[in-house]
């Protein structure tokens, strides 16, 4: 019952706070920096800047939490020890006076036009006092002063190190993003643009003499083929993306892991991502010279990163639970043992699918010609593991048609519009090939439409990873068991997997539901099937290749 009441109150609070947050940031605009007011400068720029406040202490609450997460369900149970409806009757009323006083102080120096009069540094102490003052009745409505007492006291460094690590975060953020950055701010990601030249030039150094090499303009190359640095190549990319993946593959795996030891994970991936972003652009050159510039610039441009990315990705997975300096003791016998082989079964033909995809790709202009290798490789690795899939059910039913064609309807109905078909890359490729060739590719585009990519990709989505997000043995999971959490991400990341990512993330929840009726992962297969089935039909018959890009 405390845990429920935890959950309601703490729902409750929250959408009190962003309906405040909401109404005030919408109805009013931080004031303009007067710079010229007489002794006004300090508290006009300050509430010039107020706004990035509730940024930072978004940040700054999410680095706590991140940092607090190994203890979270002590914090959890103490809390709910500590649970007192009067306390939260009481702060809740003082919270919301103190909030309409805030409001009223805010309508007096954000009110429009600006009062220079009402930038000063006495309306400004004030105004941060108010808000102070409701945040705090906020936080005692949640919960009792005491426990935020013992709190503080028991996770001081861990608060202080999160506080650090949020605002660091923050800044490095605003330094990063911010188009309107001064001088200053901009230099951060040039430092990192002109050490990747540095390293590129010293790599292609190692191939070619006589390199284009203007560091001024951050451009490196050989005569034939030079690009610039610009802030995309510099790396900052895909370290942000490293960061984001292992601040959730940390905190999905928080019982598994040594912490703080855990955290050497982010200077290694960074390091590693920079110095595989360097490689790629080194590697981009050279193609460029040496083999085709549209190859360079049109197929392993786009797919290098995202193979630098996935390596780098499942190599700090590897490296966290194989090392005993990162993985705990006691996780072991669950990494190794439990769900290993079926596991490792699901997930291969996808994994593979997935590489093979990404390095066709780099390998092609336009028209990927390679893309046989697709179907050949997962379909080794279906032939591989097809003895673990037998215990999954291969019967099949009508409904799953039924479902594959409504999926296929729907898809169409998102598809635009395109102008010439004529002039798809995919048309332009077919057409450059003898009849022969582009009869046998075709061939090839079918079988891994409605083989090889249904069987890779529900084995893993609705395999695997719909029941692994129920709990983490997924094998003692029914496939019948439905959960809003397992549905919906499961679906949202199906998704984000194709490029047409609303179509994908429905196409996606439609097979969960095929899944869903008679507990059979045949019938999500047979539906996917269906769908990619029907739409290679369309494709071949109506010439609509855009559907296959």
């Amino acid at each position: 019952m405390a845990s429920k009441r935890l959950v309601v109150r703490l729902g409750l609070l929250l959408g009190l706070l962003a309906a405040e947050l909401l109404g005030l940031t919408t109805r009013y605009e931080v004031p303009p920096l007067l710079r010229a007011h007489q002794g006004h400068e300090n508290a006009a720029w300050l509430l010039h800047h107020s706004k990035e406040i509730w940024q930072l202490g978004l940040w700054i609450v999410a680095s706590c939490f991140f940092l607090l997460t190994p203890r979270l369900k002590n914090i959890v149970n103490n809390l709910s020890w500590h649970l007192d409806e009067r306390d939260c009757s009481l702060w809740l009323k003082l919270h919301i006076l103190a909030f309409g006083v805030f409001a009223l102080c805010t309508a007096f120096i954000f009110k429009q036009p600006v009062q220079p009069t009402h930038l000063s540094l006495a309306w400004l102490a004030a105004w941060l006092a108010l808000a102070s003052i409701t945040v705090l009745c906020w936080m005692f409505a949640f919960a009792p002063v005491r426990f935020w007492l013992h709190l503080i006291r028991q996770e001081i460094w861990v608060l202080v190190m999160g506080s650090l690590l949020g605002t660091g975060g923050w800044i490095l953020i605003k330094m990063l993003l911010h188009q309107d950055a001064p001088l200053a701010q901009i230099e951060l990601w040039e430092m990192l643009s002109r050490a990747t030249l540095h390293l590129v030039y010293a790599q292609l150094g190692l191939i070619y003499s006589g390199l284009v090499y203007l560091p001024d303009i951050r451009v490196v190359g050989t005569t034939p083929f030079y690009i610039e640095i610009t802030y995309a190549c510099s790396g900052i990319e895909g370290i942000s993306l490293i960061s984001v993946f292992l601040v959730i593959y940390l905190w999905l795996f928080r019982k598994e892991l040594h912490f703080p030891q855990a955290f050497w994970l982010f200077p290694l991936g960074i390091v590693a991502i920079w110095l595989a972003n360097a490689a790629r652009i080194a590697l981009l050159i050279a193609i460029g010279t040496s083999i085709s510039p549209k190859i360079a610039l049109q197929g392993f441009h786009t797919q290098a990163g995202w193979i630098a990315f996935t390596s780098i990705s499942v190599g700090a997975i590897a490296l966290s639970h194989r090392s005993r300096y990162f993985a705990l003791a006691e996780a072991e016998p669950v990494i190794v043992r439990e769900n290993h082989r079926l596991a490792t079964a699901l997930l291969m033909p996808m994994l593979v699918l997935l590489l093979t995809s990404m390095i066709t790709s780099a390998a092609s202009s336009g028209f990927d010609w390679l893309y046989p290798l697709r179907v050949l490789a997962a379909g080794v690795a279906l032939w591989v593991f097809r003895k673990d899939y037998r215990s999954l059910g291969w019967s099949w039913s009508w409904h799953a048609f039924a479902i594959g064609s409504a999926v296929f309807a729907m898809w169409m109905l998102l598809e635009p519009t395109a102008a010439d078909q004529s002039k798809t890359p995919l048309a332009k490729g077919l057409e450059a090939q003898t009849t022969w060739v582009a009869v046998i590719w075709l061939v090839f585009r079918v079988c891994g439409s409605v083989i090889t990519v249904p069987l890779s990709e529900e084995l893993a989505f609705r395999g695997y990873l719909i029941r692994k997000l129920v709990a983490a043995n997924f094998e003692s999971v029914s496939p019948h068991c439905f959960t809003w959490l397992s549905f919906t991400v499961s679906s949202l990341l199906f998704g984000l997997l194709h490029e047409r990512w609303l179509a994908g993330m429905l196409a996606g929840m439609a097979y969960a539901l095929a899944l869903y009726r008679r507990g059979e992962l045949s019938d999500a297969v047979v539906a996917h099937a269906t769908s990619n089935g029907l739409i290679a039909a369309w494709v071949i018959t109506q010439g609509s290749w855009n559907l296959w890009t």
